[in-house]
C-alpha cells in the first residue's frame, strides 16, 4: 500500500491547517457510514459531508453494495452547493470503475475546493492514486487525526486486502484447564448454568 504524500504543512502532532470543524465534520462523516453496517459488505463503510461556509449542505454514507459511494449520495444532496465547498469522506475516494464510476471524477465535477480524508483506501487500484487525481487539478487534499476511528470501523475491509485473510472474531467458553467439552465430546455447560438450570 502506497503512503499519500501529505503537505509540507502536516507535521507531527496537530498540523498548521487543522480546524477544530474539520474533526467535528469528520466524526459526523464516521457516524454516518456506521449506517452501512450489514448492507454494504465486502466493500467498506464510508460516510461524506460536504460543508460550504461551515454549514453542511450534503450528508451521505455507503448504503448498499452496488449502490452509489458515500460521495455521490452527498454530492447529489449538496446540489450546486458543492462548488467550492469542503468535502469530508472517511476513506480515500476511488479512481476507478467498478459498479459504479469513479468518484473522484464526480468530486472534481461538483467543483469541490478540498477533500479531507481520513485513510487511504488499501485497495491496490486506489492505493493513493485517489488523492493524487484529487491534486492534479487543483483540488487541497487534507488528511484527518481521525485515522485510527476510520481503520477501526473497517478492519474487516482493510485485513482483506492487506493481508488477504477474512477477519474474524472468535468468543468461547472453557474450562480452567482449556476444555471446551468432555473427553467424549459432550456439551456442557460452562459459562454459566443451563435453561434446565435456571429460575
Amino acid at each position: 500500500m502506497s503512503s499519500f504524500p501529505v503537505s509540507s504543512d502536516w507535521k507531527s502532532g496537530c498540523p498548521d491547517n487543522l480546524r477544530l470543524e474539520d474533526e467535528n465534520w469528520m466524526r459526523r462523516a464516521i457516524q454516518l457510514a456506521k449506517n452501512g453496517q450489514g448492507r454494504v459488505e465486502p466493500n467498506p463503510m464510508v460516510g461524506a459531508v460536504v460543508v460550504q461556509q461551515n454549514e453542511v449542505v450534503g450528508l451521505g454514507w455507503h448504503e448498499k453494495f452496488g449502490g452509489h459511494h458515500a460521495e455521490i449520495n452527498a454530492l447529489n444532496q449538496a446540489g450546486g452547493n458543492a462548488k467550492g465547498s469542503t468535502l469530508y469522506v472517511t476513506l480515500e475516494p476511488c479512481c476507478h470503475h467498478g459498479k459504479t464510476p469513479p468518484c473522484v471524477e464526480s468530486i472534481i465535477r461538483a467543483g469541490v475546493s478540498e477533500v479531507v480524508f481520513a485513510m487511504e483506501d488499501p485497495n491496490p487500484l486506489v492505493a493513493g492514486k485517489g488523492l493524487q487525481k484529487l491534486q492534479e487539478q487543483g483540488i487541497k487534499v487534507s488528511k484527518s487525526q481521525l485515522e485510527k476511528d476510520a481503520r477501526f470501523l473497517n478492519a474487516p475491509f482493510i485485513k482483506s486486502f492487506t493481508v488477504g485473510k477474512p477477519f474474524v472474531i472468535a468468543k468461547w467458553a472453557m474450562t480452567l484447564d482449556g476444555k471446551i467439552a468432555t473427553y467424549t465430546g459432550e456439551s456442557k455447560w460452562i459459562s454459566n448454568p443451563g435453561p434446565e438450570n435456571r429460575s
